[in-house]
């Protein structure tokens, strides 16, 4: 098992070549409603993060490791700030990603924003109908490739992120040709999670463990087909192989998460619109917030894997002990289960 875990380590890059993302939610303002919306973002949202205040935490997690960023919402090309945020992020030596909806690319401010992108995620549903069904808005799929044209004209670097659904599963041999034919680098399939306005529009949509083996299948056959083209990235991950490599998705399973910085125990830390500093997720358990970045202290990681590591780390190993002793779900979404994992301490009776 060390063998496998120092190799995984060498694979991903010592500092500073691994991602160690911070994401970031600058405000829940959105052009759309979506149905599958984990923060439920709207139109009627005005609050933003203070971009001093994320400036501030930005230099300061840095510093200690972190050098990527990762922008949604929210819609985050209704941020006000955000070309100030990027060309501040940059400048300090930070990778720029965002996630978008695509649909607000066209304007001269957009095309200035994109100067200081490294990859832009745009969101596709599937083909047109089912795709405007979604977003909840006619003609969203129309702008939505507007926007690819934006991209394709300006020669920025794109990837496709998918939500999949009961609905969606059927037009992945669709989305791989779609991703392909327009020259996207990447395309994440991302299965569907219960939070946000899924509780509401979307219940009858969840996932079970017939239709997550045939998303599986499909998804591999995906990564195969355009291996020479551009990266699939399948969010699932079957039981057996989480359970021999736990080191793809735990930090406390690495060599290098010995070194005693957060960035290397913790792939990802959020930042909610809220200013809240999250560890792992959105969503997870705020018991287990780093802080806030309006007043966070200049020991804020430290403090924070003195008080909160263990905790985690059992989460961590207590989500992977549940996977093997249920085996109910051959193939699983870790990532919602760790985040219920994360809210199990404090509630009862939540089952995998």
């Amino acid at each position: 098992m060390q063998k496998d875990i120092n190799s995984f380590c060498e694979s991903v890059g010592q500092p500073p070549d691994r991602f160690r993302t911070i994401q970031i939610h600058p405000t829940k303002k959105c052009n759309l409603t979506c149905l599958h919306c984990y923060s439920s973002s709207a139109p009627g949202y005005h609050d933003v993060l203070d971009l001093a205040n994320l400036k501030s935490f930005l230099a300061y997690a840095f510093d200690n490791g972190f050098n990527n960023i990762s922008v949604s919402g929210g819609e985050p090309f209704l941020y006000k700030d955000l070309e100030e945020l990027l060309q501040f992020s940059r400048s300090i030596g930070y990778q720029n990603t965002l996630a978008s909806n695509g649909m607000l690319l066209r304007s001269e401010r957009a095309k200035r924003i994109l100067d200081f992108v490294d990859l832009i995620a745009i969101s596709v549903d599937g083909p047109q109908p089912l795709h405007d069904k979604i977003r909840n808005q006619a003609g969203a799929f129309d702008k939505m490739c507007q926007g690819l044209e934006v991209l394709k004209d300006l020669d920025k670097p794109f990837g496709i992120i998918h939500t999949l659904t009961p609905e969606s599963w059927t037009s992945l041999i669709w989305l791989g040709e779609f991703a392909a034919s327009n020259g996207a680098k990447l395309l994440q399939l991302h299965p569907l999670e219960m939070y946000g306005r899924a509780l509401d529009t979307l219940t009858s949509e969840a996932i079970d463990d017939d239709l997550a083996h045939k998303m599986f299948i499909l998804g591999h056959y995906l990564v195969s087909k355009y291996s020479d083209q551009l990266v699939v990235q399948l969010d699932m991950l079957h039981r057996d192989y989480l359970l021999a490599h736990p080191q793809i998705v735990s930090g406390f399973e690495r060599s290098c998460g010995q070194s005693g910085k957060l960035a290397d125990l913790l792939d990802t830390i959020v930042i909610e619109e809220s200013g809240t500093i999250l560890p792992v997720s959105y969503g997870f358990n705020p018991r287990y917030s780093i802080g806030n970045i309006s007043n966070f202290s200049m020991s804020a990681f430290e403090d924070f894997e003195r008080q909160s590591i263990p905790d985690i780390k059992d989460i961590f190993k207590n989500t992977l002990s549940r996977i093997a002793e249920y085996g109910t779900r051959d193939i699983v979404n870790w990532n919602e289960l760790l985040i219920e994992e994360s809210h199990r301490s404090m509630e009862v009776g939540i089952e995998i």
